[in-house]
């Protein structure tokens, strides 16, 4: 296919949906055609199946076995196969707030150790091969440590009065963090790693989105 699939993953609050912003607007000023995704996407009837079950109000998410929760991420994101593979092929970028790697870093920590291989390969022949998900040509890691990134969700959930959810907790963030930066190091070409924290700070959005347009432009 023509187009391009760039994905933002990382941490809740790490920025993504501000990056993911910022890149769409950029690539309209300049005469692309963008179609902007999220996953999961909580408004479909899987996505509100899914968001219960993260918050503890359908099933028992804690003894779920993980081979079903990769299917509740993937059903849900198959959902918008048809919009993305048609902007794709006409030539057009598509932009997700989290794709399939978010999934790999997600499931991962839901598993043992040693189950983590057999984890990924469930994910990608599920993703790419049964539902035939296109390949992300880049994912853009968003690396927010987890206490500040935690700080940040917090006076989100706040502002919009949402419940917990399970990956809430410090312990869960915190593994998926490592888990984040483990999968940058064992695939460069594939998870670019963006510090978004420099001495101790949080780089400004504007910083942030600067390193992400030297990135596209080399794409």
């Amino acid at each position: 296919m023509a187009g391009k699939l760039i994905s933002f993953d990382g941490l809740d609050s790490s920025g993504k949906a501000t990056q993911v912003r910022l890149l769409v607007e950029r690539l309209r000023a300049v005469g692309q055609d963008v179609l902007q995704v999220e996953t999961p996407d909580y408004s479909t009837p899987s996505g509100k199946e899914l968001k219960a079950r993260l918050q503890g109000k359908l099933g028992d998410w804690m003894t779920t076995p993980w081979q079903d929760k990769v299917r509740y991420f993937a059903t849900n994101r198959v959902e918008h196969k048809d919009e993305v593979i048609t902007m794709l092929k006409k030539g057009g970028i598509v932009v997700y707030d989290r794709y399939v790697p978010s999934s790999l870093v997600f499931m991962e920590i839901e598993a043992k150790p040693s189950e983590r291989a057999e984890v990924h390969a469930t994910i990608e022949q599920t993703e790419y091969e049964a539902n035939g998900m296109p390949h992300e040509h880049l994912s853009l890691f968003l690396d927010v440590p987890p206490q500040i990134a935690l700080k940040l969700l917090g006076g989100r959930k706040k502002k919009r009065q949402d419940d917990d959810e399970y990956t809430d907790q410090f312990e869960v963030q915190q593994k998926m963090h490592e888990a984040y930066i483990r999968l940058a190091s064992e695939q460069p070409n594939r998870v670019h790693r963006i510090q978004c924290v420099e001495e101790g700070r949080l780089l400004s959005p504007k910083k942030i989105a600067a390193k992400i347009w030297t990135l596209w432009e080399h794409l």
